[in-house]
């Protein structure tokens, strides 16, 4: 799942990219074919897409296209395309959970002439998620829809980042925060995935999911424990304006660490500049006293072509294009994404970026988001961390309201009490989020 909330509806036009009937590069007599294509892709990729666009345009002069650019964040693309398949993008971004869905509703065209090269030159479980039974109906475009850290080196350092303790403890030490955001539950199962099982099979139509046993229990006191210290911000669209009030000096705002994707490097980098950090997910300390290694989920997004396009023959053209090694190069070193390509992936150039190394560091300690949960998981997920969090933060409130009434109370002592009445609702919710996930309807 990649993190970009929003759908944005701006459009931008790029009118015969490249050239015309009368253009110099077209060598033929034959005027060249017209052809429209709308694109739709995140917020943050439009530029570059823009100028791959034109690209193509010049390699491939026996068409005339008109690209119509329109900005649709991946996670929101099945949505939206579901709405009205026959007028939707004929290329468009999405992630790799939101395969199936899409070509069970019949809005994917299936990859034929392209199949054999895509499916050598990706990494092979990118090329699996991209697949219903023995049918590729996709373009694995990245390997990196994952989460790491990104900190603030002026403030924190490496080794301290390899522990959520040391992290707080240092963000206590500074009166800052550190971001932390369940992601709609997408993040949340970071939480889990150490100590519980989460599985998800479309073909028996079957979702496992055992949190609501002993260990789960602990995984879920442990994080209400966590954000019950109040230096925990779980929103994480604002952690680069976080860390612009760290520039400012006014820490109390900002945040010397946050969980995040590949979506936020060119913004905190712009921010910070050489003071960014990258690093996997830290361990932690759980209820039961052992360190754990924080998990996360993790996927592919992939370029698919519209069913009922008016173009297939351009409209997979570009969409082959857009995912080759070349651009896939272009992309890691200009958008900072880790690819799907093989070639690329094992560049040193490519190795060297450190959110690449973050995420690969990460990846050992990840669950494919493809094969770990349904479409029927992320609203129950979402609940279940808001009502965490909303019981961490009533717990906070409670501390800060008794210390105020009895300043020689012990606050320890006071975290343990009202956590320990918080606690009894754990079962309850956990309880709550298996039947819910697991309750699915008929099988289409």
């Amino acid at each position: 799942m990649q993190k970009t909330l929003s759908l944005i509806p701006v459009v931008f036009f790029v009118v015969a990219c490249g050239g015309s009937p009368s253009s110099s590069i077209v060598t033929s007599s034959q005027a060249p074919t017209p052809v429209t294509l709308f694109v739709w892709a995140p917020n943050q990729e439009q530029d570059f897409i823009e100028a791959r666009a034109e690209e193509f345009q010049l390699q491939n002069p026996q068409w005339d296209i008109q690209f119509n650019f329109l900005v649709v964040s991946e996670v929101d693309a099945k949505g939206l395309l579901l709405l009205d398949i026959v007028n939707g993008g004929d290329i468009f971004a999405f992630p790799d959970d939101q395969l199936e869905s899409i070509v069970e509703a019949g809005g994917l065209s299936e990859v034929n002439q392209y199949k054999e090269d895509v499916s050598s030159r990706n990494i092979p479980w990118t090329v699996d998620v991209a697949t219903v039974g023995d049918k590729l109906y996709a373009y694995p475009n990245t390997a990196d829809n994952g989460t790491y850290m990104y900190f603030d080196k002026r403030y924190i350092n490496e080794e301290e980042m390899a522990s959520f303790d040391t992290i707080l403890a240092r963000a206590e030490e500074l009166d800052s925060f550190v971001n932390i955001d369940p992601m709609g539950g997408w993040s949340m199962a970071m939480w889990f995935t150490a100590t519980n099982h989460l599985s998800w099979s479309r073909i028996d139509w079957e979702q496992t999911i055992d949190w609501n046993n002993e260990a789960g229990i602990r995984a879920a006191q442990t994080m209400m424990n966590y954000y019950a210290t109040n230096r925990l911000i779980d929103d994480g669209l604002l952690l680069p304006t976080q860390f612009v009030e760290n520039n400012v000096g006014n820490l109390q705002d900002g945040a010397i660490a946050g969980m995040s994707g590949y979506w936020h490097t060119n913004a905190i980098l712009d921010i910070l500049g050489e003071n960014m950090g990258t690093i996997k997910m830290p361990t932690y300390t759980s209820v039961d006293g052992n360190t754990y290694q924080f998990g996360s989920m993790v996927g592919a997004r992939m370029l698919g072509v519209n069913a009922y396009t008016k173009y297939p023959a351009a409209a997979h053209g570009f969409a082959n294009y857009l995912t080759s090694a070349e651009v896939q190069l272009k992309r890691a070193k200009e958008l900072f994404v880790a690819p799907s390509n093989l070639e690329v992936a094992a560049m040193e150039e490519v190795q060297a970026l450190p959110t690449f190394k973050a995420l690969a560091d990460q990846s050992p300690f990840g669950i494919p988001q493809a094969r770990s949960v349904s479409q029927y998981y992320w609203t129950p997920a979402d609940a279940f961390a808001n009502a965490i969090i909303r019981d961490a933060r009533d717990v906070h409130q409670q501390v800060v309201a008794a210390r105020e009434a009895n300043p020689l109370l012990d606050e320890q002592q006071l975290y343990a009490q009202y956590l320990a009445i918080k606690y009894e609702n754990i079962p309850g919710y956990l309880n709550t989020l298996v039947e819910q996930v697991t309750s699915l309807p008929a099988k289409p």
